[in-house]
């Protein structure tokens, strides 16, 4: 402190400074002293007879502050009370580890400075993600796939900002989803797939487009993975529904019928009928060898499997006699297909199973080749390991009979040439 008690020689305004904070003291008319400093947010405004009485106030109080914990409080103005302030170390210790407000603040800071938030919706991040993953030449199939799982997220959570989107949300939309076909539940194989999906897709919105704070692992990765169900007997379709299937497509939608031929009697997967997702057109009619009875499927689901020989059975040569003239693409559409096909079984009077016709085929197709399972993965395009579990086991010699010796009727041939005759001259 100036020596003079009157401050002679002293500069105005007088600045006292502590510890980063500042007041000053002011020289007024009639030999006054003022003194003011910001404290909460309020200016502190006081009136001396001396220089001396001043600084010695501003000391004191300055010192009360660096003191006494309940008034030390911001430089700066501060929007809450000390209560407030507390309550939040309070809360900190208790659900961060013992963490301070200085270290929440600071980390907060750090973050703030390297990681960018902008918010966008759901049906946004899809679409760039989409983009991108073509863009980065992810392959056909995986591209369908991820379409395949976030459009149906999307449509729970079109306009939802992603970074809003709970994890008890995500869990719970994933146990309500229903197949579309059978109208049953997913089951987890398929919760364990789209959640597969929806984490690359969040990953993708946190680390690239910045939607997704990056305060680590984001609400889609906080899903638990569904639990691994005990495998149900695999269901399959009976004779006497496949024959009522194939009399309802001849009499509504004969279109239908290759497709149902090369699932039931060549185990066929749809898509690789359609091609919808592959890196290759819809299979043809000039995949069908009919002088060597072999079907040839090319692009395979599994990679080392490109291509497989599928022997043509009679029952299969039987309902395929009618098209053996055509050329070029058997299907395409797949939504059409879905559509078409759900109405065929509404009309046969029988219940959808889902990949009925693959496991059916699998299920009597073992039983005719006396149990060997490699000769059937390569018929199925899969790994004797992976096809083990789409077989029903108590198929018997007789139920496999009837199966492949499903025939269409005497004048099957002749209506499905008219019909085909009449499109074609349409």
């Amino acid at each position: 402190m100036p020596v003079s008690k009157n401050a002679k020689g002293v500069k105005f305004p007088f600045e006292f400074k502590r510890n980063g904070r500042i007041g000053r003291i002011k020289k007024w008319r009639g030999g006054r002293f003022g003194t003011g400093f910001s404290y909460g947010g309020r200016y502190i405004r006081n009136c001396f007879t001396s220089f001396a009485a001043a600084y010695e106030y501003l000391d004191r109080e300055f010192s009360k502050l660096d003191t006494k914990a309940a008034d030390s409080v911001a430089l700066n103005p501060i929007r809450n009370d000390v209560k407030t302030y507390s309550e939040l170390e309070l809360l900190l210790r208790e659900k961060g580890n013992g963490a301070t407000l200085r270290e929440a603040v600071e980390f907060y800071l750090a973050h703030a400075k390297t990681k960018q938030f902008t918010p966008k919706s759901v049906t946004e991040c899809i679409d760039l993600f989409l983009a991108a993953s073509k863009e980065n030449n992810l392959s056909a199939l995986s591209l369908k796939t991820y379409q395949k799982h976030l459009r149906q997220f999307e449509r729970g959570f079109a306009q939802r900002q992603i970074h809003e989107v709970t994890t008890l949300e995500i869990s719970n939309w994933l146990k309500a989803q229903k197949t579309k076909l059978s109208g049953q539940k997913w089951t987890a194989n398929t919760r364990t797939k789209v959640r597969g999906s929806l984490v690359s897709l969040s990953i993708f919105c946190q680390k690239e487009l910045k939607a997704i704070p990056d305060f680590g692992d984001t609400e889609f990765q906080n899903v638990k993975a569904p639990k691994k169900e005990e495998r149900a007997e695999v269901e399959i379709y009976s004779p006497d529904q496949l024959s009522k299937l194939m009399v309802a497509a001849i009499e509504n939608d004969f279109d239908l019928i290759p497709a149902l031929a090369a699932g039931c009697f060549a185990g066929l997967r749809p898509f690789e009928f359609h091609a919808e997702g592959l890196a290759r057109a819809p299979l043809t009619w000039e995949a069908f060898n009919w002088q060597d009875n072999i079907l040839h499927v090319k692009g395979q689901k599994i990679r080392s499997k490109a291509t497989r020989h599928i022997p043509i059975q009679k029952s299969f040569i039987a309902w395929m006699e009618p098209f053996g003239g055509l050329k070029g693409e058997i299907w395409r559409r797949t939504k059409a297909y879905d559509f078409r096909m759900r109405k065929l079984f509404a009309k046969a009077g029988v219940m959808a199973i889902r990949d009925g016709f693959r496991h059916s085929y699998a299920s009597y197709r073992i039983r005719q080749l006396k149990g060997g399972l490699v000769e059937l993965a390569a018929e199925m395009g899969n790994s004797p390991a992976e096809i083990i579990d789409s077989y029903k086991r108590n198929i018997t010699d007789a139920q496999a009979g009837a199966w492949f010796s499903i025939m269409p009727p005497p004048e099957y041939v002749e209506i499905v040439s008219a019909a085909i005759h009449l499109r074609q001259t349409a």
